[in-house]
């Protein structure tokens, strides 16, 4: 961006999206990504994914979150471990955050504590879920 510096991110098009939860739909449970995703629906449960992560402004995320990147429109309740993290214009976080990169657009709501630095993900690891 300044300085001839290449970003190690780039924006996800629509063709990138390999899963969809669309606008209107309702999935409960943990999901295992392997591939970028966007979620326009509502997710009640953890997420894990390898590839992009993208909230659409009418998504809702009610669970934890480890992903390595992630752009957040809509709505997310949990905590998110990325190596980098995207709050768009609109968008609301509630939840802890660890991450390499944190960035926040005016206009989006941000709620819990931040922790930066090197994030590395677990790559076998399932995710746990509370008795």
């Amino acid at each position: 961006m300044f300085g001839g510096k290449k970003e190690s991110f780039k924006a996800i098009e629509a063709a990138d999206v390999n899963t969809l939860i669309g606008e209107g739909c309702t999935f409960e449970g943990n999901l295992n990504l392997s591939t970028s995703t966007r979620i326009d629906g509502r997710v009640k449960g953890n997420i894990k994914s390898e590839g992009t992560l993208v909230i659409g402004e009418t998504g809702r995320v009610e669970g934890d979150i480890q992903c390595t990147e992630i752009l957040i429109y809509g709505t997310v309740n949990g905590n998110v471990d990325a190596q980098r993290i995207e709050l768009k214009k609109g968008a609301a976080l509630s939840g802890d955050v660890r991450a390499e990169v944190f960035v926040i657009e005016e206009g989006a709501t941000y709620n819990g504590h931040c922790s930066m630095g090197r994030v590395t993900l677990p790559e076998t690891s399932e995710i746990k879920i509370p008795d």
